[in-house]
C-alpha cells in the first residue's frame, strides 16, 4: 500500500531536538517525574478497591464529557481554599494530564501565523505544541518575579502599531518550568489588567501549585483574581500521584464552554483513574503532600550541594522554593546541546537550555530535574555530569 497520496497535508511542523534525549541513561535529569519515593501505591491500590465497590457499575458507561463529577467538586473546592479562585464546577473539565488541556484549548485557539506571548523560557511540551501548529511565539523578559509585565505590556503595543493582535499570554505562574521562579502578586494583578484592557487572555498554567518546599506561601491564582473571563486555567495530579495516571484538569471562562463542548472538551482521561484519585486526594491529600514536601527538599538539597561541590562559581544555580527545577547558567560560550550527546554517552541526561525556546537560542542553559533520583544518586550523577563539561572545556576558564 502507498499512503504518499493519503497522508494528509495539514501534518505539524517538524519540531527539531536533540538526539540525545530519548536516550536511556543511568541518570535521568531531564523529566519531572513523579518522585517515586513517595509513590503512594498502597494507598491507590485501596483507592481503587473502593471505587471498584462503590462505583464500578459507571465504568460500563462512558464517562461525563467534562469528567468525573466527585474530583470536579474536589478541584472547585481545591481551587477555592487554597488557590484563592471560586469557580463552578460546570466550568471544570479532566484532561488526559495538563498536556491534555492545553492541547485541547490550542487546538480550539491557535492557527498557523498566531502569535502567543511566553516567558523568556517556556516549558518545552507547551512550546512544541505551539510550535509544530506553526505559531508565532515571543518570548517576554522573565526575571526573579516571573515575567516582566512591563516588558509584556510594551510589547503588545509594539505589536499592535504592526497590526498584529497575540492570540494568548501563556504562563507557568507557580515554579515556572525551566526557571523556577514564581510570578509576583504585583506582577499577577498587572497581567490581568493588561489582559483585560488589550483583549489578550491568559492562559494560566499551575502543575506545580501542589510542590511548595519551602519560602513564601504561594500569591492567589490569575483565574481567582481576574472578574472578566479574561483567564484559562490549568493543572495536574501527574507529578502529584503517577505520571502514568495521565490526570490534569482545565477550567475555561464561560464565554469558552460552548466551544469546549464543540470540541468535546478533549479526549477523556480514565474514569477508573479519576475515581482512584478522587478517592485518595479526599482522604489523604495533605499528607501526602507533606511526605512529598519533605522528600522533595532532600532532593533538591542534595542537587544544589552537589552542584556546589562539583561545578566551579562561574556556573550559577537557582534555589527553587518548589517544584521540581533547578535552571543553571553556564559560562559564555558553553553549548549545552551539542554536550547532551557526551553527558548520554557517560550515563547522564539533562535538558539544554535552546529546548525552552522557539528560536533555539540560550545555549549556556541547562535544565536540571532532581524528583525522580535518591539523594545519593543525585550526587553521583552531578559528579558524572561535571566531568563531562570539564572534558568539554568548559570550565577552562573557570
Amino acid at each position: 500500500m502507498d499512503y504518499s497520496k493519503l497522508i494528509t497535508r495539514n501534518m505539524p511542523a517538524t519540531v527539531t531536538t536533540p538526539e540525545g534525549a530519548a536516550a536511556d541513561t543511568d541518570y535521568v535529569f531531564s523529566v519531572t517525574y513523579t518522585d517515586p519515593d513517595t509513590m503512594p501505591t498502597a494507598g491507590i491500590a485501596e483507592a481503587v478497591r473502593i471505587a471498584m465497590a462503590t462505583e464500578g457499575q459507571d465504568l460500563s458507561r462512558y464517562p461525563p464529557p467534562q469528567g468525573h463529577p466527585g474530583l470536579r467538586e474536589y478541584i472547585a473546592d481545591n481551587l477555592r481554599s487554597n488557590r484563592g479562585a471560586n469557580v463552578p464546577v460546570d466550568r471544570i473539565f479532566l484532561s488526559a494530564g495538563a498536556g491534555g488541556a492545553i492541547d485541547t484549548i490550542l487546538e480550539a485557539f491557535i492557527d498557523a501565523g498566531d502569535t502567543v506571548l511566553v516567558e523568556d523560557f517556556s516549558y518545552l511540551g507547551t512550546l512544541g505544541m505551539f510550535m509544530r501548529r506553526r505559531a508565532n511565539v515571543v518570548h517576554v523578559p522573565t526575571d526573579d518575579n516571573g515575567m516582566d509585565t512591563d516588558a509584556l505590556e510594551a510589547t503588545i503595543r509594539d505589536l499592535a502599531r504592526r497590526g498584529i493582535q497575540p492570540k494568548m499570554i501563556y504562563t507557568i505562574s507557580v515554579y515556572q518550568n525551566p526557571m523556577g521562579m514564581t510570578l509576583s502578586a504585583e506582577r499577577r494583578n498587572h497581567m490581568v489588567e493588561i489582559s483585560q484592557k488589550y483583549g489578550v487572555p491568559i492562559f494560566e498554567n499551575e502543575s506545580y501549585a501542589d510542590f511548595r518546599i519551602d519560602g513564601d506561601p504561594l500569591p492567589p491564582a490569575m483565574t481567582g483574581i481576574d472578574d472578566q473571563g479574561s483567564v484559562i486555567y490549568t493543572s495536574a495530579y501527574t507529578k502529584l500521584l503517577g505520571c502514568g495516571l495521565r490526570l490534569g484538569y482545565g477550567v475555561v471562562p464561560e464565554a469558552l464552554l460552548e466551544t469546549m463542548r464543540a470540541f468535546r472538551f478533549g479526549t477523556s482521561p480514565s474514569h477508573l483513574a479519576a475515581q482512584a484519585v478522587y478517592g485518595f486526594l479526599r482522604d489523604h491529600s495533605d499528607s501526602h503532600m507533606e511526605a512529598v514536601s519533605e522528600s522533595l527538599k532532600s532532593k533538591r538539597d542534595a542537587m544544589l550541594a552537589a552542584l556546589g561541590e562539583h561545578f566551579p562559581p562561574s556556573c550559577e544555580w537557582t534555589s527553587p522554593k518548589g517544584g521540581m527545577i533547578i535552571w543553571g547558567r553556564l559560562p559564555e560560550g558553553t553549548d549545552t546541546w551539542a554536550t547532551l550527546d557526551a553527558a548520554v554517552e557517560a550515563g547522564v541526561k539533562y535538558n539544554p537550555g535552546p529546548v525552552f525556546r522557539a528560536d533555539r537560542t540560550g545555549r549556556n542553559y541547562i535544565r536540571l530535574t532532581y524528583s525522580y533520583h535518591n539523594p545519593d544518586e543525585i550526587r553521583d550523577g552531578i559528579g558524572v555530569l561535571a566531568n563531562v563539561f570539564e572534558r568539554a572545556g568548559t570550565f577552562s576558564d573557570a
